[in-house]
């Protein structure tokens, strides 16, 4: 028996741009944490430069993260979530339908047998097979860690409907009813921000600020709820360019202006797409500076009751490992 203060599971949120690694032990309490810029798109370049195989380039960094772990406890499980289960990754683990229970005890993990003869286990993702069919890797976990964050997953009380944001590269909405993923929408604002704030005309006139212009960033959201966002953040952002021109917007303003015509444009138009009555609460599980700029969005669109969660991929892994039985060493 493992005591308190030793390692019972290594958790690896493994992701296009970046991996991190936990170290969890009784409780899922963080032990160690670590982080690299060693996305599964970096993993497989490495891979190619190095000419060795995509398995035998995951393995190498997975070594590099955390080998002292694996030497110190081999016999604690690992659970991977996020991009590392995709057709780029590591190993592709099947997704699983809309109505989705992420508290379930069949969730069906992808396994995958290391050179060193240790398992690594990779949570499922979620499709949603509407008009226009959506998909999260990742997220599913972050989302059932907030919820055992909230005390929100008792069985004895009546499932709630949950909104969940989760601001990134890809932006994720998600409605759920209880721990059951009911629908969720995609929005590409994170991506498309990088795109337009670096390689754009946009950027021609950016110059750096080393600070946040909130008044700059709520502007731009302001906008994007006004009459002039009805079009949408196609006719709105070139703005950033004219109003510099017509000395109404600083240079060291525009990213912040821009930002907050980004992200109001989607908060709207996830608003004005989805059909029904959105609960009035929101939770956001991301970054600390991008969920600052959310929570002061949503603020200025109404929404007063919002929370803020941190880390919640680690204990969505934990609650995963300790459902699916990798915890007390049943066979998944």
């Amino acid at each position: 028996m493992l005591h308190s203060t030793e390692g019972q599971l290594i958790a690896l949120d493994w992701g296009t741009t970046s991996a991190r690694v936990y170290l969890l032990g009784a409780d899922g309490t963080v032990l160690d944490r670590r982080s690299e810029p060693w996305g599964i798109l970096q993993v497989a370049e490495r891979g190619q430069a190095t000419s060795v195989s995509l398995q035998a380039s995951f393995e190498q960094c997975l070594e590099s993260l955390c080998g002292d772990w694996l030497a110190q406890y081999p016999h604690v499980p690992l659970l991977a979530c996020g991009m590392v289960g995709s057709k780029q990754g590591w190993a592709e683990a099947a997704y699983t339908q809309t109505p989705a229970d992420l508290h379930s005890s069949e969730m069906e993990l992808r396994t995958v047998e290391l050179a060193n003869g240790r398992v690594l286990h990779i949570i499922p993702g979620i499709i949603d097979k509407k008009a226009l069919p959506d998909v999260i890797r990742g997220e599913e976990t972050q989302i059932l860690g907030a919820l055992h964050m909230q005390g929100a997953i008792d069985p004895d009380v009546p499932a709630e409907p949950r909104l969940m944001l989760l601001p990134g590269t890809h932006s994720k909405w998600v409605t759920l009813s209880g721990a059951i993923v009911q629908r969720f929408s995609t929005t590409m604002t994170g991506e498309t921000f990088a795109l337009l704030s670096k390689h754009s005309i946009l950027a021609k006139l950016m110059e750096p600020n080393p600070e946040i212009s909130w008044i700059a960033f709520k502007r731009g959201v302001e906008i994007a709820r006004s009459q002039h966002g009805q079009a949408g953040i196609m006719m709105t952002a070139f703005s950033a360019r004219t109003l510099v021109l017509t000395g109404q917007l600083e240079p060291i303003d525009i990213l912040d202006y821009l930002s907050g015509l980004m992200i109001g444009s989607e908060i709207r138009g996830v608003f004005d797409s989805w059909t029904g009555d959105l609960p009035q609460s929101i939770t956001i599980c991301g970054n600390e500076n991008l969920s600052a700029r959310y929570k002061a969005a949503l603020q200025i669109f109404g929404i007063a009751n919002i929370h803020v969660l941190n880390d919640t991929a680690s204990a969505g892994m934990w609650k995963v490992a300790h459902n699916t039985g990798l915890l007390s060493g049943q066979p998944v």
